[in-house]
């Protein structure tokens, strides 16, 4: 069972596909559970996937902390649960009763953004960053980025802005307008958690003319790939290999079927730029590394 955080959500929506991918030479079977962007229906979602008994549940997006009543539950019923962003940090979290999450380094993703902030800006960084604080690992990554402009001395932050993901449609053209009249002509980079906030803030800054140098730290997308390539509203994004770590889950999962440990691999951070887009599949909308894990993981479960 795969339970998505929300599937309207890029990077959810990839891992899914490279989860139905890596399926394909397995004799396994997989039932998608939308919690449509809502932590009441992500909850629900468990649940009922709980009640049907699978021998794995995938939580996509959906944080483990949140819903460890259900987690205990399922582990008392010998269902394995992985996770994908689903804590804040990768590997075994028993506490939280996942057999291992899987994501990259939060905070080396979030230094990594703000750090190309300093540079861009001759150590000038005027920045906004917006985050989620219903997500451990949006959080992980705000303080990460809010760390290093920190520390560097003549940049500052201007304000850290909490929007859940699940309204940025409806918040962040305001959020921006608000921001903008707040701060006139300061305002070097915005610093975002995932590449929707910048989706939707576009338009507003295309409304006042403003031209700022966004970055995403995570999760890459077909919107954001397409404005890195142009130089339009968006400087870099730190994206995850998404078809990759769906056959991750999948070996991880064979792995708990078969009583071994989890694998502890950790996918190394990326960044994309305008220099290195042509690294990226823009039709697809996902990074996807050319090192032959397909071929390498099939080869493992034979």
């Amino acid at each position: 069972m795969f339970v998505a955080s929300d599937l309207r959500n890029d990077g959810v929506n990839s891992v899914a596909k490279g989860m139905t991918e890596a399926l394909k030479p397995l004799n396994w079977n997989m039932r998608l559970l939308d919690g449509h962007g809502s932590t009441l229906r992500q909850s629900a979602a468990i649940n009922q996937a709980i009640a049907l008994r699978p021998d794995g549940i995938v939580l996509g997006g959906i944080d483990a902390k949140s819903n460890l009543d259900s987690l205990k539950i399922a582990k008392s019923l010998g269902i394995t649960v992985v996770g994908w962003h689903s804590a804040n940090r990768a590997g075994a979290i028993p506490e939280l009763n996942l057999f291992t999450n899987i994501t990259t380094d939060a905070e080396e993703v979030g230094r990594k953004a703000a750090e190309l902030a300093i540079v861009t800006s001759s150590a000038k960084a005027k920045v906004v960053i917006f985050t989620d604080s219903n997500y451990s690992i949006a959080m992980l990554k705000a303080r990460s980025m809010a760390t290093t402009i920190e520390a560097c001395a003549n940049c500052s932050i201007l304000s850290l802005e909490d929007i859940p993901l699940h309204n940025i449609s409806s918040e962040m053209p305001k959020a921006i307008a608000r921001l903008l009249k707040a701060y006139p002509d300061q305002i070097t980079h915005f610093l975002v958690i995932n590449d929707l906030y910048i989706d939707f803030a576009v338009p507003t800054l295309n409304r006042y003319g403003i031209k700022t140098q966004n970055i995403s730290a995570g999760d890459g997308s077909r919107e954001a790939y397409q404005r890195i390539k142009s130089g339009n509203h968006q400087l870099a994004t730190v994206p995850e290999p998404l078809f990759m770590q769906g056959w991750q889950i999948v070996d991880e999962l064979n792995r708990a079927f078969n009583g071994l440990k989890e694998s502890g691999f950790l996918a190394p951070v990326h960044i994309v730029v305008k220099d290195n887009i042509h690294e990226v599949d823009i039709e697809s909308g996902v990074y996807d590394p050319k090192n032959h894990y397909r071929t390498i993981y099939q080869g493992i479960w034979q």
